[in-house]
């Protein structure tokens, strides 16, 4: 083999063993992305199959991706649970927003990145260059106010707020309260604030 095909696929590999790898899709394939190179925003909402709260908490979600989706931001639902099933997110995919791109936090990267801790909680990232800054993390809504007591519609809709805010280049507000809802379940990792 020349020398030239002995570079081209040691680039290959070292790029392949070096892409930083998000989770994976509920098809099995690696998301090395956060979003397409022309989005700017990513709203990551962390979900889980089941947890009743960010179920109740979905039409929200999804009302929202269809708000802001054809103005360039992405939105993923990540899945950081341990033991969710490609299967298991595929269904509850179907049944609470279809359209939604969904990944699998199999490695606990996003998790950790963020420092999420329940289900649900939003994550607002704006690029800067190569990187991504957090610009929100907390609650979609104020719904919850607590477990076991919620409220009959959300008074406040923060991730609204926030996407709206990065999109118009205004200081975006910080997050008001602790998020409400399922503990992410990740045993033997730790996840600090």
């Amino acid at each position: 083999m020349n020398a030239w095909w002995m570079t081209a696929i040691l680039a290959l590999t070292t790029e392949a063993v070096f892409a930083q790898v998000y989770g994976t899709r509920p098809d099995g394939k690696a998301i090395t992305e956060l979003a397409p190179a022309s989005a700017q925003t990513v709203v990551l909402y962390f979900v889980a199959t089941d947890c009743p709260v960010s179920n109740r908490t979905f039409p929200e979600m999804r009302r929202v991706r269809e708000e802001f989706a054809a103005r360039g931001v992405a939105f993923r639902y990540v899945y950081p649970n341990l033991g969710e099933s490609p299967q298991g997110v595929r269904r509850h995919q179907a049944e609470f927003d279809a359209a939604g791109e969904a990944l699998l936090d199999d490695h606990g990267v996003l998790t950790r990145m963020t420092h999420a801790r329940v289900t649900p909680e939003a994550v607002v990232l704006r690029r800067t260059g190569a990187q991504w800054a957090t610009v929100y993390e907390g609650r979609v809504d104020d719904r919850y106010v607590r477990l076991g007591l919620e409220r009959p519609a959300a008074q406040n809709h923060f991730v609204e707020r926030v996407v709206d805010e990065v999109l118009a280049g205004r200081a975006v507000e910080p997050a008001v309260g602790t998020p409400v809802g399922c503990a992410i379940m990740r045993p033997g990792e730790t996840v600090q604030r």
